[in-house]
């Protein structure tokens, strides 16, 4: 079985570097303000030796043609609280056709799990969300994605509850807001303000670690061509700078942000005192782990 892989996008005109056993190439994407970059695909022989990093340097992002996407498929992400109330998004991509896409928020009980919230369009491709008002009382929720032509994709569930704001983290699982802790601190040694988690860039960065580790691929790029910048926009949050890390393998959030941290290219995103927000996307397959940051 292979050991654990990372790969991350810096903030940096491309530089190749070897790297603990791995092949490193750096990617940087230069527009208006924004700064970021992208890793090539490691190698089946170097992953399974020690950690496959990647980052790489790309023009602009190109949109992605009908020619590039995959088969059509629904997503669901995990849910998350926003301003009081619980949100769940689904999404439908790489069709060619339409079809009504519905999205269901639903509360893990004992028994028929109850709809808290349904809601549906007549949609190609594209997201819709549900909301559901959101209670003190703790509730696990999910989050179910279906359309008309018979595909279906569920979410893990959550424990949410509005008993602390969102900035706080209550969208994020216990090894995600670890890993925002464990970064936090290795900030702070070296003189960097502490970064906010933040809902929306937690859901671009679950949702690639849930595409990655569903699909079983390791790479910036998502199997439907789209970018880590491209992700970060999708999931709302408008930036002037960003950056990704990304990693399989690590057991732990102490062991991957370790890992990140023993990598230059890694360590230059966490330590990039410029970034004020920060999202950390965890899946319990591989594990799978994906950090977004980003400045605005």
């Amino acid at each position: 079985m292979g050991g654990p892989e990372f790969g991350f996008d810096a903030v940096s005109s491309p530089k190749p570097e070897d790297m603990m056993r791995g092949q490193l190439k750096a990617m940087a994407c230069l527009g208006s303000l924004a700064a970021l970059s992208i890793p090539a695909p490691a190698t089946a022989s170097s992953a399974a030796v020690q950690p496959a990093v990647r980052p790489a340097v790309r023009p602009a992002a190109q949109p992605v043609t009908q020619g590039a996407r995959l088969a059509c498929r629904v997503v669901a992400s995990k849910p998350f609280v926003s301003k009081g109330t619980v949100r769940g998004t689904v999404a439908r991509t790489g069709c060619a056709d339409q079809a009504r896409l519905r999205v269901r928020v639903q509360v893990a009980v004992k028994g028929t799990d109850p709809v808290a919230k349904s809601g549906s369009k007549v949609i190609g491709n594209g997201r819709i969300t549900a909301n559901v008002r959101c209670t003190s009382t703790p509730r696990r929720y999910y989050v179910v994605a279906l359309d008309s032509q018979g595909r279906v994709d569920t979410s893990r569930s959550v424990k949410l509850s509005c008993g602390r704001p969102a900035s706080a983290g209550g969208f994020a699982s216990a090894p995600e807001t670890a890993v925002v802790t464990l970064t936090n601190q290795a900030r702070a040694k070296n003189g960097c303000r502490p970064l906010v988690h933040d809902a929306k860039l937690h859901l671009a960065a679950e949702r690639h670690s849930s595409d990655m580790a569903r699909n079983n691929y390791f790479s910036h790029d998502s199997r439907d061509g789209r970018t880590f910048d491209q992700r970060i926009k999708a999931a709302g949050f408008v930036f002037r700078m960003a950056g990704e890390n990304i990693a399989k393998g690590q057991p732990s959030a102490a062991a991957v942000v370790k890992a990140w941290l023993n990598s230059p290219g890694h360590r230059a995103n966490i330590m990039n005192c410029s970034y004020t927000h920060i999202g950390v996307g965890h899946n319990a397959k591989g594990p799978t782990w994906t950090q977004d940051f980003a400045a605005r």
